[in-house]
């Protein structure tokens, strides 16, 4: 059949096989060697399936679960507790922030009551509203030693010194 230019139909019988040309050139070609019998088990299509199905073991199933369960309360373990770290060490670094302004305060007010309170004003407090007066020479009394005084120890009151102990503990002992 030929193909008109202007035909907007397709002549199909261009592509397909001849019938005469497959025939001949399977004669033609060379008998293929025959396969050796393999070690190839042939299965039915139902068994294939069955087969590829995955064995469940439930033993591997609980382990898994267990192993998972195990990995889960860890990281949940860690998690709390670096939370609860972060917020020890911020209640800490508060608390030293907190001391370190106490210690100002309080060396500002003790420098306060130190210049407040110098020995001049300590002084005309006690002599204007206690009436005290400083004391004087004559006030004072010495006492003076003569050199032959000493004191002696009369009776013995058992206090010996660490040394003496000791030894009256190992005299014990051997005797």
């Amino acid at each position: 059949m030929a193909v008109d230019k202007h035909s907007e139909a397709y002549d199909l019988s261009l592509f397909e096989p001849d019938k005469k040309k497959s025939a001949t050139a399977k004669k033609n070609k060379k008998p293929k060697m025959e396969l050796k019998e393999s070690n190839l088990i042939k299965l039915h299509p139902s068994e294939i399936t069955r087969a590829q199905r995955r064995k469940k073991n439930p033993i591997i199933i609980v382990g898994v679960s267990i192993l998972t369960i195990i990995v889960a309360v860890v990281s949940a373990t860690i998690v709390q507790s670096n939370v609860l770290l972060n917020e020890l060490n911020e209640k800490i670094i508060d608390a030293n922030e907190t001391i370190t302004q106490q210690n100002n305060l309080s060396a500002q007010y003790q420098l306060k009551i130190d210049s407040r309170l110098s020995g001049s004003v300590v002084q005309n407090y006690a002599e204007k509203n206690l009436g005290m007066t400083q004391a004087t020479n004559a006030r004072k009394k010495f006492i003076s030693l003569s050199d032959g005084d000493y004191g002696k120890v009369i009776r013995d009151d058992g206090s010996n010194n660490v040394l003496e102990t000791v030894a009256n503990a190992f005299k014990g002992m051997w005797s």
